[in-house]
């Protein structure tokens, strides 16, 4: 099992900045929010399971969803804050950083999980919108990405950093 953080992603030639965050991708289909939340913690996508496990109850086998209370839970855990889902229809609305439902069935009312970041720019360079996609199947060229404007997105996790105790 993994015990640090995944490397920075190597990434497309189209990026000239360097992601806040560093991409940690999923080991199965159902594990993209554990993914983001690594992503977001800067731990390893087993730390986060094993936090679920131990800490939440999470089954450690089986078939299994993350929900929302599960998210703002291992958020907590790490030191963050988490929003319930909200729902969104541009990328404007969105916060600095969040955790997105993108491919939304409707129907089946299940999707999977990208991180979201906007990252001011430095020494006077504009803003900078990215997707950090732990998909394995994706191509590198979009694990992290800047084409956001028109990402279909039903819903979002607002994250932001606890405040110290005390403060």
């Amino acid at each position: 099992m993994a015990s640090t953080p995944a490397a920075p992603a190597a990434i497309g030639p189209s990026l000239n900045f360097q992601p806040a965050f560093n991409r940690v991708a999923q080991s199965q289909d159902c594990d993209c929010a554990f993914a983001c939340i690594a992503s977001i913690a800067n731990k390893s996508l087993d730390e986060v399971k094993e936090a679920a496990v131990k800490q939440f109850k999470f089954p450690r086998h089986g078939l299994y969803w993350i929900g929302e209370e599960l998210i703002a839970k291992l958020l907590a855990h790490f030191g963050f804050v988490a929003t319930v889902y909200k729902e969104t229809t541009t990328i404007s609305e969105l916060p600095t950083v969040a955790i997105l439902m993108v491919d939304y069935d409707q129907e089946t009312e299940i999707g999977r999980h990208v991180l979201f970041v906007r990252q001011a720019g430095s020494s006077g360079k504009a803003a900078v919108e990215y997707i950090i996609d732990p998909a394995p199947w994706l191509p590198i060229e979009k694990q992290i990405r800047t084409d956001v404007k028109g990402l279909p997105s039903a819903y979002y996790i607002g994250v932001h950093p606890m405040k110290p105790a005390g403060k």
